[in-house]
């Protein structure tokens, strides 16, 4: 591989690890390329990318950006999920493949410049997607409204009633 291939490699992570709202880097030694293949069909609907990496490259495709903590980690066998749509998505569907199988493990995560453990990545992955907290969020703010109606129509209801009892009283 020549220098000028390598630069571009090293371009090309830079630009991925600038664009991931979220990545995680894991060790992958021993998987087959089937189950590579396998996380990577998995991440592409939630908006996530899995790539093999060299370390070297990795490290200083990393070293200006605010995801620099994560050079650490750059150690054996080592693959980097970026995840550029919805980070509990992408961190769900990680863990669910590390407990499928025992060959991949997460070693370290990123997410707005901080560092997180691998039970910080976990803890995301337990968080609710980003379409049920909206959902959430809309219920919450029709409730409140949902409630005044049913208020005032129990009112109404009532008068209907007892204008109804007054009329039934009336004509007999």
């Amino acid at each position: 591989m020549t220098r000028t291939e390598k630069q571009e490699q090293i371009n090309e992570l830079h630009e991925h690890f600038d664009r991931a709202s979220f990545s995680i880097v894991a060790g992958y030694k021993g998987l087959s390329v089937a189950d590579v293949t396998r996380l990577r069909d998995k991440l592409r609907p939630v908006d996530g990318r899995f790539r093999v990496v060299k370390n070297t490259m990795a490290r200083r495709a990393v070293a200006d950006l605010p995801v620099a903590p994560l050079a650490d980690h750059f150690k054996g066998a080592t693959g980097v999920v970026f995840a550029y749509g919805d980070p509990a998505a992408a961190a769900k569907v990680v863990q669910e493949f590390a407990k499928e199988t025992d060959k991949f493990g997460v070693a370290a995560g990123v997410m707005e410049g901080a560092l997180l453990t691998p039970a910080q990545v976990a803890e995301i992955a337990d968080l609710p997607g980003r379409e049920e907290l909206l959902a959430r969020v809309v219920g919450a703010m029709n409730s409140p409204v949902s409630g005044l109606v049913n208020v005032l129509s129990g009112n109404l209801r009532n008068l209907v009633f007892a204008l109804s009892a007054i009329a039934a009283k009336k004509a007999a």
